[in-house]
């Protein structure tokens, strides 16, 4: 199997995972009322704690060309994207909120389009639509009078934002992964994010009462458990070990299997049953992310990741 192949599959099983973690997330806002901010707080500090005992990466230079990068990825990309998208989740749901990050794909897109990183073809203009598509018509609630979307104003805000946000993060920090590994930036970016985020999610923790229940008290850290371990520690690594090999563009198509776990979670644990159009617009994403494992790269980019670290 080829490297590339195999980038793409761990790049999916990440976007899996965040797809879980969007449905444990809003148990705990929903269920629970526990604070966007103390999430954050404990997610990024939490995970890239781990991340500095288990893999124990090199500290970073403290030089402007290489620290100014990586604290920027880290507020505006890393802890921008996650506390867009929860607040997104918080003012409407975790599908929504899914559907409208997603904008970040053509963003990325354009953007790679225009700079010359990404060759445009009849492809991935297929590739994209599909992807588009498929994530409409997954999330979309369809009706006589057409496509409905429950979003409130802050709930479209937020979603609005955490796109901004997801493309800034991919486009940013390709360059640093590549040099440096994808634990390396996710350590580091973590913790960086985390102190920023740590003064003001201490405060809405402290405020924050645990339920009364020792059975509800256990479902509210399993819950944060499970979004430190698996739809932060390990959908980041996978999602960022995915740029070193794919373009923004490609990691972003492979993403965007996302909404089908998110799907099937509500199905398991909400009781949700899919529609039709859901299971059509399942099957479209999953013919977008095997156009990807198809797609021929283009000499100069396998040039590049040949000599990658």
């Amino acid at each position: 199997m080829r490297l590339t192949h195999i980038s793409l599959i761990g790049t999916a099983v990440g976007a899996v995972f965040w797809g879980l973690s969007g449905t444990a997330a809003q148990a705990l806002f929903q269920n629970f009322h526990f604070p966007v901010l103390g999430l954050l707080s404990i997610r990024m500090p939490a995970a890239g704690g781990l991340l500095l005992i288990i893999v124990r990466p090199k500290l970073p230079e403290f030089s402007s060309s290489s620290l100014v990068p990586l604290v920027m990825i880290a507020i505006f990309g890393l802890m921008g994207s996650q506390i867009t998208y929860l607040s997104a989740i918080q003012f409407s749901n975790a599908p929504t909120a899914t559907l409208l990050q997603f904008l970040f794909l053509p963003m990325v897109a354009c953007y790679e389009a225009l700079t010359g990183s990404l060759r445009w073809s009849v492809r991935w203009t297929i590739t994209l639509i599909l992807a588009a598509l498929g994530t409409v018509m997954l999330i979309g609630l369809f009706s006589r009078s057409g496509l409905v979307i429950l979003v409130t104003p802050l709930g479209l805000l937020f979603g609005l934002l955490s796109a901004v946000a997801a493309a800034y993060n991919a486009i940013a920090s390709r360059k640093l992964v590549r040099t440096n590994g994808a634990r390396w930036l996710t350590c580091w970016g973590f913790i960086i994010g985390g102190i920023v985020s740590l003064p003001f999610g201490a405060y809405s923790l402290l405020s924050y009462s645990m339920p009364a229940s020792s059975l509800l008290e256990l479902q509210v850290t399993g819950l944060v458990a499970f979004v430190v371990v698996f739809g932060t520690l390990l959908a980041f690594n996978l999602y960022l070990s995915g740029l070193k090999r794919l373009s923004a563009t490609e990691v972003g198509v492979a993403t965007s299997i996302e909404p089908i776990s998110a799907a099937a979670a509500a199905y398991f644990f909400l009781g949700v049953v899919l529609t039709p159009f859901q299971y059509v617009g399942g099957a479209l994403l999953l013919i977008a992310v095997a156009i990807i494992a198809s797609q021929e790269r283009r000499e100069e980019e396998t040039t590049v990741i040949q000599n990658a670290p």
